[in-house]
């Protein structure tokens, strides 16, 4: 499901007709996927799996907004098989961007690329804002209107892209 609707856009494009719904809903999912790679963000809940291969004590998770940390399992040697850690064993610092992940010291896991740590959470917005609802339905109809890389013979002239850097550009999330 896109964040935003088939409906939404065509109301945006002023498009009546149903022609080129499957078109429009094509650039609804493409201008999502874009705004989720410039900020770092799942932009709808989305459960994902992280797999840690270095044991770091503190470590990011690659996506935001965390909606919560679902497991953390490592694998034991003993069982051969991947155990969840105990939430006793792990802290989540979900006050930050990206969010982060304390390990205990306590706990000495041997974390290999073969054998990696694996990290299940879910993340997203439950309300998009609307600063990147507006970016997503710009792109939209950019998207729309220009469907070639070059337009030839005619007189362009770029919208002003501080205002578009505007929209997005304080949802970009930082990395240590």
């Amino acid at each position: 499901m896109s964040v935003v609707t088939l409906l939404e856009a065509k109301a945006h494009l002023r498009v009546l007709e149903s022609y080129d719904d499957a078109y429009i809903q094509n650039i609804i999912d493409v201008a999502q996927a874009q705004a989720e790679e410039i900020t770092s963000r799942y932009l709808e809940e989305t459960a994902t799996v992280f797999y840690l291969t270095e044991a770091k004590g503190i470590f990011e998770l690659p996506k935001s907004p965390l909606i919560a940390v679902d497991s953390i399992e490592y694998y034991s040697e003993n069982s051969s098989q991947y155990e969840t850690l105990s939430a006793a064993y792990f802290l989540v610092n979900d006050k930050r961007e990206p969010a982060q992940i304390k390990l205990n010291a306590n706990f000495n896991l041997n974390i290999g690329t073969f054998h990696p740590l694996k990290v299940s959470y879910r993340a997203g917005y439950v309300t998009l804002p609307a600063p990147l609802r507006q970016w997503i339905l710009m792109r939209i109809a950019t998207m729309y209107e220009n469907r070639e890389e070059i337009v030839i013979g005619t007189i362009t002239s770029d919208l002003n892209s501080d205002y578009n850097d505007f929209l997005i550009s304080k949802y970009r999330v930082g990395r240590l």
